[in-house]
């Protein structure tokens, strides 16, 4: 098709493979060293906190963490928020303590996906995704040319959504549009018991944006994540189910 690999497509920045492929060696090395430690404290899926972020991935979902942090809210204590950041399964109402409840930030799968294979995390983040499966992930998520090319959702983004829209009954979940944080930040901020005054998580736009990827990629992207984008933008700037 005269196009380019994954690496090197389009109009974001996409990093050298070798330096991607090195830097994700170190960072799963680290990883499984502090999920090691982590196990070794007690069940890791087990909810002990009151405040939970949740995402599909790329929607904002450290900034707020980090600005949760911050303010001391009690959120899971795995490290980066492991198993709970991108867990698919909803915990059941009697797995979870009194005034639980969970943020769910959402943008646009598209950008979504491209972060994810730009800074070459896509092998993690489908087995974040599918946790506890310990399987391996399928060979179409090499790159990001073998993902397009097979033309399916291998990170299962709409289920992902889906369950989580579906969560059983027990607590809240609030289903937040990162694009739109500023409209959302007062209810935001009352769900989860922010104190008064502490400083609002702004947007700011994404280095990948699918629009201006090459043609290419732009239709294959749009072929297979177009329909979910088309459901997050429906949503409001935040809704509580």
């Amino acid at each position: 098709m005269g196009r380019t690999t994954g690496i090197g497509a389009g109009g974001g920045r996409w990093y050298p493979r070798e330096a991607v492929d090195r830097n994700h060696r170190i960072a799963e090395a680290l990883a499984a060293e502090a999920i090691a430690d982590a196990v070794e404290q007690g069940d890791p899926y087990a909810v002990r906190h009151r405040v939970q972020v949740t995402s599909l991935g790329g929607s904002g979902t450290t900034s707020l963490t980090a600005s949760f942090v911050e303010a001391g809210l009690d959120l899971p204590k795995g490290p980066g928020e492991w198993p709970h950041k991108h867990l698919r399964t909803p915990p059941t109402g009697d797995e979870v303590p009194p005034g639980f409840r969970v943020v769910y930030p959402i943008s646009d799968p598209r950008d979504a996906v491209l972060s994810i294979f730009r800074r070459g995390i896509q092998a993690g983040h489908w087995r974040w995704l599918n946790l506890p499966h310990d399987g391996e992930p399928p060979a179409a998520l090499d790159d990001l040319e073998s993902f397009l090319e097979g033309g399916v959702d291998e990170f299962g983004l709409t289920d992902h959504l889906e369950r989580w829209i579906d969560h059983p009954p027990g607590y809240p979940v609030m289903f937040v549009r990162f694009d739109r944080i500023d409209e959302a930040w007062d209810e935001l901020a009352e769900f989860v018991g922010l104190p008064a005054g502490h400083p609002p998580v702004s947007y700011q736009a994404r280095a990948s944006d699918w629009r201006s990827e090459a043609e290419w990629v732009r239709t294959r992207i749009d072929e297979i994540y177009g329909d979910l984008a088309e459901r997050i933008e429906s949503f409001p700037a935040a809704r509580v189910v």
